[in-house]
């Protein structure tokens, strides 16, 4: 079943505001779908620019009112897009980003791209329904860390996000970066040498989900250049020879001077 969820408030029907072709979220298969959200206010639609802390608390608040109308919560969300105008930004987003999400965070990437209208922040979450209902189905939000390795570096540099989320018949992993799985520390390279080691991570920490590679439905690749797509690609090919997962590829800032940062969603 595909509900649409409408705004809660008018401020966040952007259809109506600015005509944007769009529903706030959607919930489907015990998931709530939640449109790319920036900083408006909530009662008259007017856009609120600011610093990216501002504009990401706001944010915030305007998704805990769209997902606890929709009978979710922000303590529910398995997986969550971050996008900022500038990486310089990425600490103090992370600032901000901790005070909504302090424990058990989402499956999370970051990526620095240009947002309308002149925003310097945009958030795109997905979040598991809550129990409102009982015909609603639900899932339980469970996060999976590596089961002997650092693999995914989160823990190392105490970041606000979780390796993966289960959720359901899915698993949310978060973007992953070149990272040596014994230390936890950077493993920079070519774009096809950290291409490998993230797939090589990422296999890792599907197994430790009771999932594999040959499950993943989607794959998202940013890479610092579109000028590497094909080095990209060679090493990709051979992590997935026959029957790849759907794929979007883009060029993107990365944050800590990487070439190469993958998330994926699989089957659990």
């Amino acid at each position: 079943m595909r509900d649409v969820i409408p705004a809660p408030v008018p401020g966040l029907d952007l259809r109506r505001e600015y005509g944007h072709h769009q529903s706030p979220a959607i919930r489907a298969g015990g998931l709530i779908f939640c449109s790319g959200m920036v900083a408006i206010n909530p009662e008259t639609g007017e856009r609120e620019h600011g610093t990216v802390t501002s504009e990401a608390r706001r944010i915030f608040e305007n998704l805990k009112l769209l997902l606890e109308s929709a009978g979710s919560s922000l303590d529910r969300i398995v997986q969550v897009h971050a996008m900022i105008y500038d990486r310089i930004e990425y600490d103090v987003l992370n600032r901000a980003y901790r005070q909504y999400v302090p424990n058990a965070p989402p499956a999370r990437t970051v990526m620095s791209v240009q947002i309308e209208a002149g925003f310097k922040v945009m958030l795109d979450v997905i979040a598991a329904a809550g129990a409102r209902q009982a015909a609603v189905m639900t899932h339980v939000r469970q996060v999976i860390e590596h089961r002997s390795s650092d693999a995914g570096g989160s823990r190392h540099s105490d970041l606000p996000l979780s390796p993966a989320i289960r959720a359901g018949d899915f698993v949310f992993l978060s973007g992953m970066a070149a990272v040596d799985p014994a230390t936890g520390e950077p493993a920079h390279g070519t774009v096809a040498a950290e291409t490998r080691q993230i797939l090589t991570n990422m296999a890792e920490l599907l197994e430790a989900a009771g999932s594999s590679l040959a499950k993943v439905v989607k794959m998202g690749v940013l890479i610092y250049s579109m000028l590497e797509y094909e080095n990209m690609n060679s090493v990709y090919r051979e992590f997935f020879p026959v029957d790849p997962p759907a794929r979007t590829v883009c060029g993107a800032g990365l944050i800590g001077g990487y070439k190469v940062e993958i998330e994926c969603v699989a089957l659990a």
